[in-house]
């Protein structure tokens, strides 16, 4: 992994991260536990990795 791949990797997972963590109150949903948000977050970054790899 090269170092620009791992910083598009790291910005994509703290931005999904977050988006789930706060977002959902804003649209009505419960809050998402951070273990669900970071788990997911780590979910779409390794997605969006492995199709720019």
């Amino acid at each position: 992994m090269s170092a620009s791949e791992l910083i598009y990797f790291v910005m994509t997972f703290a931005v999904i991260t977050l988006a789930v963590r706060f977002i959902g109150p804003l649209i009505g949903r419960p809050r998402t536990p951070w273990r669900g948000a970071v788990i997911f977050g780590l979910i779409i970054a390794g997605i969006g990795w492995a199709i720019g790899a």
